[in-house]
């Protein structure tokens, strides 16, 4: 028996695949425990898991950055910078709160835990760069990188630049306008590198010799929640990316399904609306799905999200195909789906593909218009630009996939793709190898260092 200690985000998308994994861990008979935040305390221990928090501060201001109490979150305003050179200070800015700004408290962190609990691997969760960046080399255990995420974020010829939405360079032209566009990105976010690199060197590291997030690429063990079907085929990626297929896990084995999705009618496909977990914006896909879908031929099934309630959306009078719930499991409801309408968060997209259901994505936020193009590049589904997404254009899309079974027949194609990939076990064994590997080599002792602000 191994000892592995999950570090991830509390939020659903994030945290939900680190427990499918710790399940088919536990199911190997290893001993696991997480590093996240006081929201997710209830979740872990209920599932019968170690719990160590955050820092509260870090705890707090991570929460600011997911979920602020008025306006759109930096999640969901990044790709918005990232398309834009003339918001190149905001991007910095961005990308330094949201990855580095945390660093310290994070080393503090799990030293004190590599210490107290003594873990044989640390797995970290590709937005926590604390691990990556700096315990990966000065920590006596393996570090592992887990991506939540089916598009692949390390760069590489066989993809675009990251944060465009575009589809892979497969002709001249369009590979020479890849490398143009990275070679910009990597002037756009100089100072972001400088600034991990000077991060790095307060622990006695060398400075970064690429990019920062192809730093990832070189831990031993890069975790992908896809498959190469969903990513354009990619072959350019490190021996050290593996792709796991989807991590799913919907709720506790003590919870059953609500009564009313036995009772859902056969006779008529269902759609499911669903902004994901962490949307603070005004909901402009509910609102376009309660006055396009309402009264037509379907049923349509909407979840506001455990923190939103139906009265405070403004959805307007609702049809008598409507239902409106909080939260619903999808692993439960899916099987009973026929389209499921989302901004495009990996774990509902990956959820319904793997049910084979066919899907259309309204990109609000950060790795959603990526997303959204391997949706539309797959035939599995279409992509509705949220500028665009109204009433009538949002019950276009709907119907066409409706009209048109090559988009099932696809997305079933694809549900037998990302099932070949092994799922949770597939990575939990991925996992025990580096158990086998050869201990890494630690960096001399730190200096002291400045906390980032």
């Amino acid at each position: 028996m191994a000892r592995f200690l999950l570090a991830c985000y509390p939020i659903a998308g994030h945290l939900h695949p680190h427990l499918a994994v710790a399940h088919a861990l536990k199911t190997q008979g290893h001993e696991v425990a997480f590093y996240t935040g006081a929201a997710a305390q209830s979740q872990v221990e209920r599932e019968g898991f170690v719990f160590f928090p955050f820092h509260p501060e870090m705890d707090a201001r991570l929460t600011r950055i997911w979920q602020p109490a008025e306006g759109g979150s930096l999640a969901e305003d990044l790709p918005i910078m990232k398309r834009a050179i003339f918001q190149i200070g905001a991007i910095r800015a961005t990308l330094a709160e949201w990855f580095l700004g945390t660093v310290p408290q994070q080393i503090d962190d799990l030293r004190a835990l590599l210490a107290r609990w003594q873990p044989d691997v640390l797995v970290s969760d590709i937005s926590l760069w604390g691990p990556i960046l700096v315990l990966s080399e000065t920590a006596a255990i393996p570090v592992a990188a887990f991506c939540v995420l089916f598009a692949c974020p390390l760069p590489g010829p066989d993809a675009p630049t990251w944060g465009r939405g575009l589809p892979p360079p497969h002709t001249w032209p369009a590979r020479l306008r890849s490398k143009l566009e990275q070679v910009i990105q990597d002037w756009v976010l100089g100072e972001f590198r400088e600034r991990a690199s000077a991060l790095r060197q307060s622990y006695g590291l060398a400075p970064l010799a690429g990019p920062v997030m192809a730093h990832a690429g070189t831990l031993p063990l890069f975790l992908l929640a896809g498959a190469p079907e969903l990513d354009y085929d990619r072959r350019d990626l490190p021996p050290t990316v593996h792709y796991a297929g989807p991590c799913l896990w919907h709720r506790s084995a003590q919870e059953a399904p609500p009564a009313w999705l036995l009772a859902l009618p056969k006779d008529r496909p269902v759609v499911h609306v669903t902004e994901g977990t962490v949307h603070t914006r005004q909901p402009l896909v509910l609102r376009a799905a309660a006055q396009g879908l309402g009264n037509l031929p379907m049923e349509v099934i909407m979840s506001t999200g455990k923190a939103r309630r139906v009265e405070e959306l403004d959805l307007g009078p609702l049809a008598a195909n409507i239902r409106v719930e909080q939260y619903v499991a999808h692993g439960d409801l899916f099987p009973h789906t026929a389209v499921v309408v989302t901004t495009g968060g990996p774990g509902t997209v990956l959820t319904a593909l793997a049910a084979g259901v066919p899907l259309v994505i309204v990109p609000t936020g950060w790795d959603h218009i990526e997303n959204a193009q391997r949706i539309v590049y797959a035939g599995v589904g279409v992509s509705l630009p949220p500028q665009k997404c109204t009433a009538a254009t949002l019950a276009a899309a709907v119907q066409k996939i409706l009209a048109d079974p090559a988009y099932r027949r696809n997305a079933q194609r694809m549900a037998e793709a990302l099932q070949r990939q092994g799922g949770p076990d597939h990575a939990a064994a991925l996992l025990e190898e580096l158990l086998h590997a050869p201990k890494p080599p630690v960096a001399p002792t730190p200096r002291l260092h400045k906390v980032l602000t």
